[in-house]
């Protein structure tokens, strides 16, 4: 199989890669746009679509992955998410391209509880919620008119290897590296359910090997129940540190979130029961 991968420098698509490599024998090149330093030398990249090659599956991770970055600038949801999003699928249509995979967020909920299903209207909160949005309604129009199937995978409360600096994740491992007894100002009390990136990157490869027909939509939930205090005792190495909370709130953006991942592991024990 031959996979075409968006986003490959990034927190979720490095990870997807790293899966690939370890556990399947798919060729896979990656659509990248600036610097490469997390992508592995063996990995193909190219920097033009125009220069591609004929592929199995797109699995688009590309685009701008901040709700704060899309809070500050609007633009960059309508540029990095929207419009890439569109090249992406004008590609896949020009060179009959039937399969995609879509990251999208469970930020196209708006607010996200535990009560949260891919049946659910979706609302946007911010611009970054708004542009994957957008995005799954261009994918589900692509494959009715076009027959390009696509599933669309809604993430929440990730976590692990290349995490973007500004995400709490990596805000306590910088923590702890750099200071002797690091304190956390925390924004709630809350528990959320964490997913561990490289379990999110063996689902995508099960998704892959298991693509259904026409539009679909997952939610990919985690199974660590934790609050941000958790995280940090998980993160910290048994390390001390102290903290407090302070409500920071910025318009359009919320510190808590679940979702019901009921759906993908209903499909997950279905497959496998065959």
């Amino acid at each position: 199989m031959k996979v075409l991968i968006t986003g490959g420098n990034g927190f979720v698509g490095i990870n997807i890669i790293n899966e690939i490599i370890k556990n399947t024998d798919w060729e896979v090149v990656c659509y990248i746009n600036k610097n490469s330093n997390n992508i592995p030398n063996n990995i193909e990249k190219i920097y033009d679509l125009k220069n591609a090659f004929q592929f199995d599956i797109i699995i688009h991770a590309g685009g701008d992955p901040s709700s704060k970055s899309c809070i500050d600038n609007p633009k960059n949801g309508l540029i990095h998410n929207i419009n890439f999003t569109f090249e992406i699928l004008e590609y896949a249509r020009l060179n009959n391209i039937k399969k995609i995979i879509f990251l999208s967020s469970c930020e196209v909920y708006g607010n996200p509880s535990e009560k949260s299903s891919e049946i659910d209207t979706l609302i946007s909160y911010n611009m970054y919620g708004a542009s994957k949005v957008a995005c799954e309604h261009m994918c589900s129009a692509y494959y009715h008119s076009y027959g390009i199937s696509t599933t669309a995978i809604r993430l929440i409360n990730t976590f692990g290897p290349f995490c973007q600096e500004e995400r709490f994740p990596s805000i306590i491992k910088n923590k702890f590296k750099n200071e002797e007894i690091p304190h956390f100002i925390l924004s709630t009390q809350s528990k959320k359910k964490w997913l561990d990136i490289q379990e999110m990157a063996r689902r995508i490869v099960f998704i892959v090997k298991n693509m259904q027909v026409g539009f679909n939509v997952f939610n990919f939930v985690g199974d660590e129940n934790m609050s941000l205090i958790d995280l940090i005792n998980k993160l910290s190495n048994n390390k001390p540190f102290t903290y407090e909370f302070f409500k920071n709130d910025i318009n359009g953006y919320h510190h808590e979130g679940n979702a019901n991942g009921n759906k993908f592991l209903e499909f997950y024990n279905s497959q496998n029961n065959k």
